[in-house]
This record gives C-alpha cells, structure tokens and sequence, in this order.
C-alpha cells in the first residue's frame, strides 16, 4: 500500500511539473468527494473566519492597498526558491532594449553601422534603433531599475499595482467581501507564479489599464466624480501605450453606455456631468496622446507611425487580423525567416479556422487555464444567470468585446486578453455569488464545494513554493499557457553573458544556430548603446560578411557561439575566419 501511494504522489509530481492544472484538478477531485461524504465540513470555522473577513473588505482603501502589498511582499519572500526570471522569448529582450534606452533619456538609439550583423526579431533598426513596441512595459520596467537597480522590479511593481487595482474596481460592481476575495484570486492568480509576474512580457500594465476604465465607470455613474474620470482617463491611456487595439475594442461598451448614459440626463445635470466627466477624461487623454505621438516621431519620424507598423512593413509580418492578405516576403537572416514562417501559419490559423480546429481549440483552453482553470472554473457553471444580471450588464459586454477581439487575432496568449481581465473578474465573482445563494437554498454538498475551493487553490500555490521537483521545470520550456507553470527564462545566455562580462577586455559573439533552432528563442539582441556594450552580440553571416564584422569591432575578443537545436548545450570558441561555416 505504502508502495502504490508513493508511486501515485510521484506520478502525480511528474505530470504536474508540466502544469500544476492537474494538481489542482487533482484538489478539485478530493473537495468534491469530501463535498459529498461530509457537507458540513469546515462549515463553523468558514463562519467565523467569513465574519472576520467582511469586517475587514468594509475598510476599502485598506483593503485595496493590502491586495497590492500582498503580491508584492509574497512574490519577493519567494525570491529565495524561485529566483527573478531571465528573459527567453523575442519580445521580452524587445521591451528591455526600451526601457534601457528610456533610462538613457530618449526613446531610439541611432542605427548602428554594422546594423544588418544583427537584425532581430520585434527590433527595428532603421531608421532608428529600437523597440517595435509601445512604451507602456518599458516605462514599468524602467521605473524599477530605478527604484530598485532591476529591470525586474517594475515588472513586479506593475503585478501589485494591478491586483490592488483590480480589488478597487470589483468594489465598484460587487460588495466589499466579494471584491476582496477577487482582490486576493487575482494574487493567486496573475500575481505570484503566472509569466506576467516571471517574465518581461507584460500583461499587468495592459491589466491595470483596462482595471481602472471598469472600476471607474461604475463610481462615474454614481457620482460624476472629477477623480473617477481622471482613473478613467489614466487607465484608456495605459491602455493605449500597452495593448491598443485590445484596449479599444474594450472601451466601446464602456463608451456606449458613458453615451447613453449622458443622453438620459437634462439641463444642469447633463452639464454638471460633461463639466466633471467629459472634460477631465479628454484632457488625460490628449495629453498622453500628444506624448505618445513625441514618441512616435522620435523613433520613426512621424507622430502617426508606430514601430510596430515599420516592423511589419520590413520584415512582412502578417497583420494579426483575419481579414488582412499576406505578402510573400524573403529574408537575408535565417532565423527571421523561419519566425516569418511561423508568423504565417498563426495567420492560417485565423484565416482558414475550419481547417484548424485543433490550434484553435488549444488556444481557448490556454486562456480558460490562465483564467480560471479548474477551481474558478466551478464558478462559472452559474456564468449563464450571471449574463442575465443587469448591474453588470456592461461589465459582461465590456468582457465579451475583450474576448471577441482575442478571438479575432492570429495568436492568443493570455496577455492579449489583460485589458478585460477585471471585466472577466467581474462577471467571474457575480457567478461564484449566484453558486453561493443557489447552494445555500438549495445544496448543502454545493455549499461545501465552495467553501473547498479557495483551499484548493492555496494548497496548490504552497505545493508550488514548498515541494521542490514543482519548482524545477524543464529548462528552456516556456509555459506560458498556465498561471502557475513559466520557465525561468534563457538561463545558458543568461550564465555566458555574465561569464563574459567577468572576463577581461570587450567581447563579440557571433551566434551560428544549429538547423532547427527555435526562432522565438534568440539570442542576438543588443544593449541601446552597442559600441559600449561590454558584450556585443552577432549573427554568423558567412566568412566574407564576418570578416567586416570582426574588422569594426577589432578591439573586441571575437566568438564563435554555436547553439545546438535545444538551445541548452551552446559551445563557445575564438572566433577564427576559417571556422565560419557561411
């Protein structure tokens, strides 16, 4: 017996390695049969522990400040066992090479000379050097090497100040214990071991974003509030500078109701609002437009031209839309080739969805695990008489808009959905509120689910923490489809490039990858101030091209790094002309 339990712990630990979703079905299972063979089970202590807890949520402003404080003081405690990330995937190095450029006090970098030696992905290089993206991340991630001497930390600034964020907006829409307890999911959640948490990614700025638009609609109702329409106007803007197209589609309900809610009003009461309301929220609004378009006009030229839009038209990255035709598009660099590639199959994905079910399908279960997964997932079998609630009838549209915009774009990560995450926490806890009334009336076993599940949940976060083969993912894997399971990040770039700087002198790599080199997984990305750089990286482009690189960068100890298919056994040697394989 001891022997079968053991095996079964094991198995169990084997599998969840890959995604502590089967733990927590695993969890799931067990409430579910304790539910039924005990349903007054932790029935007197929920009631005490429930008295507690509303005396607390009714303080709201120290409820919202202790939400952030919490995934902020909880992920730092964690430090010890799960290390800040390294980053892995394109557009992590991408928001970094901007927040580096910010922290020099512009927004690009002059083209480099040797430009073409290192083209990469999600980078423009002409006519500036610099990020494709948004400066919405970057300015989190600059704000934390500040504060706190690492990039990482604004990433963890940013995480805190969404959940707490989300805690104020759900008190907007639900009672005080009820937006605590999704204050507290959303820590659970998104704010300890999900990517957006361990990663340069993003996904909390957009988030916070889109928090403080549904927190403040509700109060804007209620009072015309100057302030709230400040909140409001704060977050469309952090909407703008992070997932713009997301973001927007979600501001239409938003906006449609703002409308139909100003056209009801008359005489001084319409005034009153559009005084209070319209005006503070343009203001916040043109204001970061006209930043945004300083910072458009510095890294491209034109006020109205984005880098991602430059980034699309060099390198003939289908539009992520459906509806948009792709153009055929050859590239001198093999590994932007082969992403260029994978950028058209996402596309195919989308344009021809009956021939790709399966794809599809994989997507909306990695946005259903991110979140909700099994446990929150209960809650939403009441999701039907929810959507027939008209005190969250605009909260519901707000998160449909934000999924059916995802629904529309060639590929799904969850931080595509971030800006109607609190829309989606909404509409998630009035669900759980509706399950909660049925069981009381109607279900003692129900009852005793429900009181189960936060349980669950925390079980599964502390077996993450305590149980050391949960914490030992396979190396240079990403899971970035689950809200528990993301890898560390490129730690064999991460290690050479501190071997390298430890090392005398000043360095260039030359980066020779082996035939079937995952091309979201580069390592050809560079500092701001490339000449400077204590480690100047390259691509292998042939002996004739090589030797032109390594003549400009003369002063430097040349390398060859050859990177093998798996990308975790790279073989670092002096470069030499007749060692370029061409």
């Amino acid at each position: 017996m001891t022997v079968f339990v053991a095996s079964t712990i094991a198995l169990v630990i084997l599998i969840a390695r890959t995604d502590l979703n089967f733990l927590e079905w695993c969890g799931l299972g067990a409430a579910l049969f304790v539910s039924i063979a005990r349903p007054d089970f932790g029935k007197s202590q929920w009631r005490r522990i429930s008295a507690r807890f509303q005396t607390l949520a009714r303080r709201r402003t120290l409820c919202v400040i202790a939400v952030g404080l919490i995934a902020l003081l909880l992920r730092l405690a964690f430090l010890p066992m799960i290390p800040v990330p390294e980053p892995l995937v394109s557009d992590e190095f991408s928001h970094r090479l901007l927040a580096e450029t910010l922290l020099l006090g512009r927004a690009s970098n002059p083209t480099h000379p040797m430009w073409a030696h290192m083209e990469t992905i999600q980078v423009i290089q002409k006519p500036t050097y610099a990020s494709m993206y948004l400066p919405g991340q970057a300015i989190f991630l600059a704000a934390g090497k500040v504060v706190a001497g690492t990039l990482w930390a604004g990433v963890a600034l940013s995480v805190a100040l969404m959940c707490g964020a989300i805690c104020w907006a759900l008190q907007g829409w639900l009672p005080p214990s009820w937006a605590l307890a999704g204050g507290l999911i959303a820590v659970a959640r998104f704010g300890l071991f999900s990517y957006w948490m361990n990663s340069y990614w993003g996904g909390a700025v957009a988030a916070l974003g889109g928090a403080l638009v549904i927190g403040a609609y509700p109060r804007i109702r209620n009072r015309a509030g100057v302030w709230s329409s400040i909140v409001m106007g704060v977050g469309v803007a952090l909407l703008a500078v992070s997932r713009p197209y997301e973001g927007l589609v979600l501001l239409l309900p938003i906006a449609g109701a703002m409308l139909f809610w100003l056209l009801r009003l008359r005489g001084r009461l319409l005034s009153r609002a559009c005084g209070r309301v319209a005006v503070p929220i343009l203001c916040v609004v043109v204001v970061a437009g006209g930043l945004l378009g300083h910072y458009n006009a510095h890294v491209t030229g034109s006020p109205f031209r984005l880098a991602y839009t430059v980034n699309q038209q060099t390198y003939g990255w289908p539009m992520t839309l459906p509806w948009f035709q792709v153009k055929p598009h050859t590239h001198s660099v093999q590994v932007m080739h082969d992403y260029y590639l994978w950028e058209l199959e996402e596309h195919n994905k989308v344009a021809n969805a009956p021939g790709h079910i399966f794809k599809n399908l994989c997507d909306a279960v990695s946005l259903w695990s991110f979140f909700a997964g099994p446990s929150l997932g209960v809650f939403l079998v009441y999701l039907p008489r929810s959507l027939r609630d008209r005190r969250i009838r605009t909260a519901v549209f707000a998160c449909g808009a934000g999924l059916a915009a995802v629904i529309l774009e060639q590929t799904r990560y969850p931080h595509y959905l971030a800006p109607a995450t609190a829309a989606f926490m909404v509409v998630l806890l009035q669900s759980a509120r509706h399950m909660w009334a049925h069981g009381a009336r109607n279900s003692p076993v129900l009852h005793a689910l429900f009181r189960l599940i936060p349980l669950v949940i925390a079980l599964v976060l502390v077996a993450r923490v305590l149980v050391p083969p949960l914490r030992a993912f396979q190396p240079g894997v990403g899971r970035y489809w689950s809200w528990c399971c993301n890898a560390p990040g490129n730690l064999a770039r991460a290690a050479l490039l501190k071997q390298l700087e430890a090392t005398a002198g000043d360095h260039l790599v030359i980066v020779r990858y082996g035939p079937q080199h995952d091309p979201l997984k580069d390592w050809v990305y560079n500092e701001p101030q490339v000449d400077r750089a204590k480690v100047v990286w390259a691509r292998d482009m042939g002996e004739s091209a090589n030797r032109e690189l390594v003549q400009y960068f003369r002063k430097r100890s040349a390398w060859l790094l050859e990177i093998n298919d798996d990308g975790l056994r790279p073989s670092l040697a002096p470069y030499r002309i007749e060692n370029s394989g061409g």
